[in-house]
């Protein structure tokens, strides 16, 4: 029996010995070797350590590379200091020799790294990437002057000089915006920004002059208000407190505002608006510059006892075109109004007549007149372009009172699908009348939704109603007993300030239908930049087969530091348009989806850099909700856009945008063309010099070299193996001798 088993585990271990020879014959290939600075990156600094930087420019970068073999598949892993991150992350550019050969590709990764994977195989590898796009300045790891940038190499950490700058030295700044009042009238809003630099400011005047030609002033447009930074690098600044009663303001003989006297004031900044109104509405949409200069004066202390002195000045420039932030759709659209009679009954009206104007900059246009409503108390237009239009009652059917009130409605040019307004007449002999109210954009004229109202008795200080405006903007009520009463802003749209005036009307034998009341909202926060962004929401099931703009969808824009800049509305277009923005890093959150949507939690990303001049529209949509009813909003926001602090909003939480002055050499990674790989256009993607220099004696990573290559082969382990079972064999064969 001990024979047998003997013999048999001697043929079972010759059969074991024989298979690992086998695949011995056949050896794998080694793993990708993984490299990190320590291995390969032999020098690393900042390229230009004279020039002085602010937080929106980009930090050039110069690496040298040294290693005595590269396979194909193998990595470099750049990790940045905690000063410097990635602000285009997932561009991706290609590797390159002196040939122009590809020979890795590049990747600024969201873990803040750089890394290379490379295609081919070289030995005696020397090589320089030089990178002057995509690094951004990290704020949260910096400070204003200079600052030492630690990059790890082979021969350990090597330093740099970063040195920075405030984004600006002005201490005074001022803006325009173009946009239409309640009439559809084209104004300007212009803001100054006064005291910027938060200084300590004794006898400060603010004088506002040469302002365009063509251009008068809209009385009591003129508001004060305290101001405090939100976030000073992207421009983004809080709105508070009305002081307008508190400074003394005197006006030129044209009625312009002149001069303001603050006296001292501290370090408080402030912001100053007023509105203009073009002499010729045709001047807001064939490219007219319209100029506007400001200054301020006052002393300051610093630490003598005498004061200094100083004048600061600013100007801006707005043109027709620039900020009218409309969709730009060429469908003809359609309309259906339906005729209600104004009881709780809600008959249809057919017989009542109707004229529909279009609005215009100069005269408003009568399209059509006598239509009348059919049985069914619906009047329907078709072929209409895109535009403001309304309908007036030129006559209506026995036992129901005319109501004289214009019913505004829009379209948009971007869908064929019919706009449906409403509207009510009040029967014969009825002491109760209605009121329509449109809420809007101070400085803009779009109009917002959200806004809330309490109708009061101006006799007895009730309640009788609320009303809020809907996506449009607009708010109805009916039924309105004849008598005197207040209409009352109880809540603001987001990110509004609430309109704390009250406004009285009265329902009557004479007006029972008042004309629209409008009333106009300041943003709570403002910018102070130069540059704008533009979105439009689309309706996401209709996108097969054309692109319907979304109207009263709310959305909060934030700082890539997850900072909240402001809560924005969609226009009947479906457009947002963000004006006076920073070069940097920002996205829309939609904070709350219209009526009748679902709401859609993707950030919607952009950068804007010093060089964009037109950084084109974002695009975003929603569908509709299968179930329920109203929007909905974001979970962990209370509804107006305070979404908080992004705990990750991107690796180191900052602004960005391109800086001036960068060069053009070695790698140049392309953040402004997500995707490219820059092949074959003269060195501008990455450029590694020298990948093959025989002779060479460089003195790479030690630690590197002695890893198994790509492509090595690996057949020691099984080698070994098949040797101790062949021993086995042979002890077993000489015992059973």
């Amino acid at each position: 029996m001990g024979k047998k088993l003997h013999t048999f585990l001697a043929a079972f271990v010759a059969a074991l010995g024989l298979v690992v020879l086998v695949f011995a014959s056949h050896p794998s290939e080694a793993q990708a070797a993984d490299y990190t600075s320590s291995d390969m990156v032999t020098e690393a600094y900042i390229t230009d350590q004279n020039k002085t930087y602010n937080y929106t420019n980009s930090v050039g970068l110069t690496y040298k590379l040294s290693h005595e073999s590269i396979k194909k598949g193998d990595t470099l892993t750049i990790d940045l200091p905690e000063e410097l991150y990635i602000k285009e992350v997932g561009d991706q550019f290609s590797v390159t020799d002196n040939d122009n050969n590809v020979i890795g590709t590049g990747i600024l990764t969201e873990s803040g790294q750089i890394k290379i994977t490379f295609t081919e195989d070289i030995d005696d590898f020397n090589g320089e990437l030089t990178i002057d796009k995509g690094i951004g300045i990290n704020s949260s790891n910096t400070e204003i002057g200079n600052n030492t940038v630690a990059f790890p190499t082979v021969n350990g950490d090597q330093n740099s000089t970063l040195k920075i700058k405030e984004n600006s030295e002005n201490d005074i700044s001022k803006k325009g915006t173009l946009g239409k009042d309640e009439n559809g009238d084209s104004i300007i809003t212009w803001s100054i920004l006064v005291n910027r630099n938060e200084l300590d400011l004794k006898n400060l005047v603010v004088n506002d002059l040469n302002i365009s030609s063509g251009l008068d002033f809209v009385d009591g447009s003129l508001t004060i208000r305290k101001a405090s930074w939100v976030d000073k690098n992207t421009g983004s600044y809080s709105k508070g407190s009305d002081v307008t009663n508190k400074y003394p303001v005197t006006y030129d003989k044209n009625g312009m505002p002149s001069t303001i006297n603050f006296g001292d004031t501290g370090t408080q900044m402030f912001v100053i608006s007023f509105q203009t109104k073009l002499e010729n509405p045709s001047q807001a949409e064939d490219g007219t510059v319209f100029h506007n200069e400001a200054s301020m004066t006052g002393s300051y202390n610093t630490t003598g006892n005498n004061p200094n002195e100083f004048e600061s000045n600013t100007s801006a420039d707005v043109s027709g075109k620039t900020n009218s932030g409309n969709g730009s759709g060429t469908k003809y659209g359609s309309v259906v109004l339906t005729k209600t009679s104004a009881d709780e009954n809600s008959t249809l009206i057919p017989g009542a007549t109707y004229s529909l104007y279009r609005k215009d900059a100069n005269n408003d246009t009568l399209i059509q007149s006598d239509l009348v409503t059919d049985a069914n108390g619906q009047i329907t237009v078709d072929k209409l372009p895109a535009g403001d239009y309304y309908f007036v009652e030129t006559s209506t059917p026995d036992g129901y009172q005319q109501n004289p009130n214009e019913i505004p409605f829009t379209i948009t040019g971007q869908t064929t699908t019919a706009v449906q307004v409403e509207t009510k007449d009040e029967p014969v002999g009825s002491k109760e009348g209605s009121i329509i109210i449109q809420k809007l954009d101070a400085a803009t004229g779009y109009r917002l939704a959200g806004a809330e109202f309490d109708v009061i008795d101006a006799d007895t200080n009730e309640v009788i109603g609320h009303i809020t405006t809907d996506q449009l903007g607009y708010g109805h009520m009916y039924n309105i007993p004849y008598g005197n009463y207040i209409l009352r802003e109880t809540k603001a749209p987001d990110g509004y300030i609430l309109n704390s005036k009250d406004i009285t009307f009265t329902i009557n034998d004479e007006t029972q239908a008042p004309a629209i009341i409008s009333i106009d909202n300041e943003k709570e926060t403002g910018g102070d930049g130069n540059f704008s962004a533009s979105m439009i929401k689309y309706d996401a099931d209709l996108l097969d087969t054309e692109k319907v703009g979304v109207a009263g969808a709310e959305y909060t824009l934030y700082d890539a530091d997850g900072t909240a800049l402001g809560v924005f509305q969609t226009n009947d277009e479906g457009v947002i348009k963000v004006d006076n923005l920073n070069p940097g890093s920002y996205y829309f959150v939609e904070t709350k989806a219209p009526d009748g949507y679902d709401i859609n939690h993707e950030k919607i990303e952009f950068t804007i850099t010093d060089s964009d001049i037109e950084l084109g529209t974002l695009e975003t949509s929603d569908p509709k909700l299968t179930g329920g009813s109203g929007g909905g909003e974001t979970p962990g926001t209370d509804g107006n856009g305070n979404e908080g602090k992004d705990p990750d909003p991107d690796e180191n939480g900052n602004t960005d945008g391109n800086g001036n002055g960068d060069n053009n050499g070695g790698v140049i990674v392309d953040p402004e063309n997500p995707g490219s790989n820059n092949n074959n256009n003269d060195n501008e993607g990455g450029l590694i010099t020298n990948p093959i220099n025989p002779g060479d004696t460089n003195n790479g990573s030690n630690s590197s070299s002695e890893l198994p290559q790509t492509g090595e082969k690996t057949n020691l382990t099984a080698t070994f193996l098949g040797l101790v079972l062949l021993s086995g064999i042979v002890y077993f064969k000489r015992r059973n001798a």
